[in-house]
């Protein structure tokens, strides 16, 4: 069974979710009260940790968001540069799922805000949360899953899962623990 890593990232709250065929957990680590280099190398060094300790075969991120504005874009820039290198020192497949895809997974529309998708994980996905990043997070483990024909069935209509063909998902070896 292929081991998958999702990451919604954020400065101050990466939403995370990582599992198999539906046994998975997920969190959000708060990073709000560190800044600059010392947050991106605490969250650095999480990763590093995840995949020193746990058999990930594929990371599944959700790709930038082309709507930020002013320092955020610079900063959010900067952390997905350190989670994407990390990444590809270690060459581990990554699926960059667009911002709109998953929207449109999660909720029928690409263009729909992130209460609606939270909404759409408590109804759709049984999430007992209340952080939009955590939710983040297992949709685009779900949609991994769901792509990899590793579900019993798909937790969305057919009309959601074309989101799936925009995404660039990369073929996967099941690989050797270190």
């Amino acid at each position: 069974m292929t081991r998958i890593l999702a990451l919604d990232l954020s400065l101050t709250a990466t939403g995370w979710a990582m599992g198999s065929h539906m046994a998975f957990t997920s969190a959000v680590l708060a990073s709000a009260k560190l800044r600059g280099m010392i947050r991106l190398n605490w969250i650095r060094g999480w990763l590093r940790e995840v995949m020193e300790h746990d058999d990930i075969d594929l990371v599944v991120l959700e790709g930038y968001s082309f709507g930020s504005k002013g320092n955020a874009v610079i900063n959010m820039g900067e952390l997905g540069g350190v989670i994407r290198l990390e990444l590809f020192d270690r060459r581990m497949p990554v699926a960059e799922v667009p911002p709109a895809s998953l929207k449109k997974y999660a909720t029928g529309r690409g263009n729909a805000p992130k209460e609606e998708v939270l909404a759409a994980a408590i109804r759709r996905l049984d999430f007992a949360g209340h952080d939009h990043n955590e939710a983040d997070a297992k949709w685009l483990l779900t949609m991994a899953l769901d792509h990899y024909g590793q579900l019993p069935e798909s937790p969305v209509p057919k009309a959601h899962r074309d989101a799936l063909a925009k995404v660039a998902w990369p073929t996967i070896e099941r690989r050797a623990a270190a």
